[in-house]
């Protein structure tokens, strides 16, 4: 029988009030999107005032801009809508930026969502994508955590946009000896990833 090794803590590396994938993630927003000039900015899976747990709101990364949120909750705020990504209205329009900021592991069936999603950009807009990989079950009232993909994953799942930039978080997974010569790509023990895509004109 296999004695296995179970430390008495696991310490988590954190960064203020926030998980480290949520710094890169905010990292890669700003660094990705702040020179985009989005005038329209569409949050897909949160409330105006969701906060990117360092002190700011998602909102303030785009001064200026009319920001907008949708998610299935519902919210007294006249920016907000009460929507299902896999089966949402006709009239929510188009933006020039859509953010799924970690919300797509949440969504029942991504696949049912991704065409309504990839319609919420306009032609010649961004579509910027965050999502954990190697994370923990993240759950709560109302939602599930059902999935992990990659970003090749979402180049099949957003098939319809291009693919400009992605990028891995660090992991906190630093060797694994019985697999190195598989897992020999620094990303395979990625914390997950940010990815920006574009929706062609014609």
């Amino acid at each position: 029988m296999l004695d296995w090794f179970r430390p008495n803590r696991i310490r988590v590396r954190r960064y203020g009030k926030t998980s480290s994938a949520r710094v890169y993630a905010n990292l890669r927003l700003a660094e990705y999107c702040s020179a985009l000039g989005a005038k329209r900015v569409l949050n897909v899976g949160a409330k105006p005032e969701a906060g990117d747990k360092q002190g700011r709101t998602y909102e303030d990364y785009f001064p200026g801009a009319d920001f907008r949120t949708i998610d299935l909750a519902p919210f007294d705020h006249p920016r907000h809508r009460e929507v299902d990504v896999m089966s949402p209205p006709e009239d929510l329009g188009e933006y020039d930026l859509v953010l799924c900021m970690s919300m797509l592991e949440h969504v029942d069936r991504p696949w049912l969502a991704a065409p309504h999603i990839t319609r919420m950009v306009r032609p010649g807009g961004h579509l910027f994508v965050s999502m954990p990989w190697f994370y923990p079950v993240h759950e709560g009232p109302g939602f599930g955590d059902h999935w992990r993909a990659t970003p090749s994953a979402m180049t099949f799942l957003f098939d319809q946009m291009e693919a400009i930039r992605h990028d891995y978080y660090p992991s906190v997974i630093k060797v694994v000896h019985d697999r190195k010569r598989y897992w020999n790509d620094p990303n395979s023990t990625a914390s997950g990833f940010a990815m920006l895509l574009r929706r062609p004109i014609s």
